[in-house]
């Protein structure tokens, strides 16, 4: 799925498209952009190839475009891999729309936790079927690892001041999963400490809220499912990135198969520092982000840590085409 124009020289204004993960599953997202060839061919790609691996979960076409399909919750709790599986869908072929209404074009892809599969998928790192395998396998790996429940929580406070209450309140299981912006900090661990930092947030005033996630993602909980995972990564064959691919566990564009490969997996581990990444963005002359999933998620967090930037969420609510164009010239004009 090559898409856009090289890098521009030097001085030239330079857009990323912004792919995100958890939270860009939304029933009936896509239900106004299913008769769009690109929207139905990434959809019929993702089930096509997840039935012939076995999948037996409701289809993405289904979940995508009726807007009475299971909410985010009761998906995952009843197939979480038909919510991965969604997940990874709707940001690919929202981000197939949008990089042909871009104006000014698309000269990067930055993919966010598991939204890293969206955006090699979208650099053409990945084809659509390499991505719908690595999902299978990452769920078999997941379900036979027997995980304790464990999650992620969101607050409002500092990646440093969220790191104090855990040492406070001798929560050593818990890590800092996301740096998402300078008032977002994300926790990953267990089930029982993480709703004991979301009491003590919450009793300092700060904001706590539990994400629908499937487990603990980029926590050490995870090493052994990233060590199999990596090792069936080291046969998987990539192709080099066009536009140019970042992730936000580091702030450099990823070039190299290994780094591609290593990208694929490093939501499962890896902690994200989101606002660095989009800090380098912005110094490497980078001004405007498109965000490619539903609710403004990843845009949210780019104002809040590039003020004065440049951003558009023009999937924000379920569209057409027109009605996206519409948005992307009213928040880019």
């Amino acid at each position: 799925m090559n898409h856009g124009p090289p890098t521009p020289a030097g001085g030239t204004p330079r857009t990323v498209l912004m792919c995100p993960g958890q939270g860009a599953y939304l029933p009936g997202a896509l239900r106004h952009l299913s008769g769009v060839p690109s929207v139905s061919r990434v959809l019929r790609r993702v089930d096509a190839h997840s039935t012939a691996l076995g999948g037996t979960g409701p289809p993405v076409v289904r979940l995508l475009t009726d807007p009475a399909a299971p909410d985010p919750d009761r998906l995952l709790r009843a197939d979480p891999l038909s919510f991965d599986l969604a997940t990874y869908a709707a940001v690919v072929a929202s981000a197939t729309v949008l990089l042909d209404l871009a104006r000014p074009p698309v000269h990067a892809v930055l993919g966010h936790s598991v939204g890293d599969l969206a955006a090699l998928t979208v650099a053409g790192a990945l084809t659509p079927e390499q991505a719908v395998r690595l999902l299978h396998l990452r769920d078999r790996l997941l379900r036979d690892a027997a995980l304790p429940a464990a999650g992620l929580l969101a607050t409002d406070m500092t990646a440093d001041r969220a790191a104090e209450l855990l040492r406070a309140e001798g929560l050593t299981k818990l890590r800092i999963a996301a740096r998402n912006a300078p008032a977002q900090t994300v926790l990953a661990g267990p089930a029982d400490q993480l709703a004991a930092a979301g009491r003590s947030a919450r009793e300092l005033g700060h904001r706590a809220t539990e994400l629908t996630s499937r487990t603990a993602y980029h926590h050490p909980l995870l090493a052994e499912v990233h060590r199999t995972f990596r090792r069936h990564l080291r046969t998987e064959p990539v192709a080099r990135p066009e536009p140019a691919v970042y992730t936000a566990t580091t702030h450099r564009a990823v070039r190299t198969p290994a780094g591609l490969r290593a990208m694929a997996a490093a939501h499962l581990t890896a902690p994200m520092a989101f606002d660095r990444t989009l800090r380098a963005l912005s110094r490497a002359g980078f001004t405007t982000y498109l965000d490619s999933g539903p609710r403004a998620l990843l845009s949210t967090l780019a104002r809040a840590g590039l003020p004065g930037c440049a951003t558009a969420a023009p999937s924000r609510t379920p569209a057409g085409v027109e009605r996206l164009r519409d948005r992307l010239a009213a928040a880019l004009e």
